[in-house]
């Protein structure tokens, strides 16, 4: 270790060295605090999961993760050990604070008997749980299975890669549009009429009752977020929901309830988000 990495970590517990991988960062350099703030937004629901590389094995250890757990108030923490993987399930959130704290200012493992040996990735489940989610999100088997035809789902690094991939099809295909924060009202308007078009829902105030479009209920003055949130408050059937990509964008879509609930699951069986628009 360098002096300087060696100053920055004593006096301002800054890890050079060490990489932070979340939904929106991953790179060598962070703060400890950055273990907590991205903890707390796992238990928000904002993002799935974190993971610590030490630059160096610790205890054989090269990775400790985080997983949302079966339940929001808890987490699953895994190690890979000497090329194998080991878990602890159902650890809450605090509790997962002071252990991955403490792999990285002290270099030290949870004691031994508190996780047990796995098995890697899942490989088969997972295609089958992407490939269920493409099928719902493009709303054609046939599209979905081509476009499973061509994902690679090893790793986790190729995990991302497909749900990017899924992002640009649902765009190409108009059941998805993109917009930046700062759309006016004009232009998100009209990307909301063209996504109800394209998923082919009527529009027809008297039949469905939940998908009609009044301008006079917006405000200029008002921002992206808070335009969705009309939407989900008016509409009964259906839900204007977002595909957490990453990014400062807005990717949109239109779900039934049904399909959202089940889009929800799915998403964050692959450790990514679908949620409702206002809350990406």
């Amino acid at each position: 270790m360098s002096f300087y990495n060696w100053i920055q970590e004593k006096l301002f517990d800054n890890y050079e060295e060490w990489r932070l991988k979340s939904p929106d960062y991953n790179r060598n350099g962070f703060n400890i605090v950055g273990i907590d703030n991205t903890l707390k937004a796992m238990e928000d629901g904002f993002f799935m999961y974190m993971e610590l590389y030490p630059p160096h094995a610790v205890d054989g250890c090269t990775a400790m993760k985080a997983r949302v757990g079966k339940t929001q108030d808890t987490v699953d923490i895994f190690l890979d050990i000497d090329s194998k993987i080991y878990r602890m399930a159902d650890v809450s959130y605090p509790e997962a604070v002071q252990i991955m704290r403490a792999f990285v200012k002290k270099r030290r493992l949870p004691d031994p008997s508190l996780y047990v040996e796995v098995a890697n990735l899942d490989i088969k489940q997972m295609r089958s749980t992407f490939t269920e989610l493409a099928t719902l999100l493009l709303g054609d088997a046939k599209q979905a299975k081509s476009f499973m035809s061509k994902a690679k789902l090893h790793s986790m690094e190729e995990l991302e890669d497909s749900w990017w991939n899924l992002y640009e099809k649902l765009l190409s295909t108009g059941r998805a549009v993109e917009l930046s924060l700062k759309f006016e009202l004009e232009d998100f308007l009209y990307n909301v009429q063209k996504l109800i078009h394209n998923k082919n829902v009527s529009t027809d105030e008297n039949l469905t009752g939940d998908v009609s479009i009044d301008t006079a209920a917006f405000d200029d003055s008002q921002c992206i977020g808070d335009w969705c949130a009309h939407f989900n408050s008016t509409w009964k059937n259906h839900k204007l929901v977002g595909m957490d990509i990453g990014t400062d964008s807005l990717v949109l879509m239109v779900l039934s309830n049904e399909e959202f609930k089940i889009a929800q699951e799915l998403a964050k069986e692959l450790l990514h988000r679908i949620d409702v628009a206002e809350r990406l």
